[in-house]
């Protein structure tokens, strides 16, 4: 029994899988991650066309280059993402596939070939029913509270709208359609702390949780989970993401850093 873990590039989904790995005693078979194609000046272009209307796209352009001359917002962003997870021991990171496409003719083969118990998904890719056919269970780190934000970025527009009852975290079952599936576990942010204290801590208690979900479910145990309400909640592209947004959203985050208040 066997788990293949989706994710994406960076140091916090290594150490993840690398804690994976090391407590379920070096069940991760694969870690499939999916790099995005390199964009061209042109693609960025087109980025900012279609999240701006064209009287807009200047605005758009003048918030991209705000965005690069303040350090501090930037940095602010990145709270959404923060853990304490540290790099484990190398002997158990998984041998590693690098691909652009989660649902291409490669990834499906070897995950036929795997067969894995269990995929465990933290990327933002969504995936077709023939990848999720080849395991029996599927779960997902959602950072976000379904069902009301499903999709991309979706704390980003929890603090976006001051939704403080809605910023948190939910493992669930991937099923067909966009963060749809029976919701298995949920973690809430205490907004009355500071926003990247917060943001660590939800990401860490989650994520302590997804590998203690996974460790059961190979085990054979039975993991809890309730369907849905299918009628509530928003879905969110990353392309809504505009610039203009990261810097409403990265002026909340300080403020929220410097008043103490959400």
């Amino acid at each position: 029994m066997s788990i293949v873990f989706l994710g994406l590039p960076g140091r916090e989904q290594r150490a993840f899988v690398n804690a994976l790995n090391y407590a379920t005693s070096g069940a991760v078979e694969l870690a499939i991650i999916r790099h995005r194609e390199p964009r061209t000046l042109a693609d960025h272009l087109k980025r900012a066309w279609e999240v701006a209307s064209a009287p807009g796209l200047l605005q758009e352009l003048w918030y991209a280059v705000a965005l690069r001359l303040s350090k501090k917002t930037r940095l602010a962003l990145k709270y959404f993402r923060g853990s304490s997870l540290k790099d484990g021991p190398p002997e158990f990171d998984p041998p590693r596939l690098d691909v652009t496409d989660m649902n291409g003719a490669e990834v499906h083969e070897i995950l036929k070939k795997i067969a894995p118990k269990l995929i465990v998904v933290w990327c933002s890719a969504i995936l077709k029913p023939h990848i999720l056919e080849c395991a029996p269970y599927v779960i997902n780190f959602h950072t976000g509270i379904l069902p009301y934000y499903r999709g991309a970025v979706a704390n980003q527009f929890a603090v976006l709208r001051r939704d403080e009852k809605h910023i948190g975290s939910t493992i669930h079952l991937v099923t067909p359609g966009v963060d749809r599936g029976d919701i298995i576990a949920q973690i809430y942010g205490d907004t009355n702390k500071p926003p990247r204290e917060m943001f660590r801590e939800v990401n860490d208690k989650s994520l302590a949780l997804f590998i203690e979900i996974a460790q059961k479910i190979l085990a054979g145990e039975n993991v809890p989970r309730q369907q849905q309400d299918q009628t509530k909640g928003e879905f969110f592209r990353l392309s809504q993401w505009s610039n203009k947004l990261r810097w409403i959203v990265g002026q909340q985050l300080l403020r929220w850093e410097e008043k103490g208040i959400f």
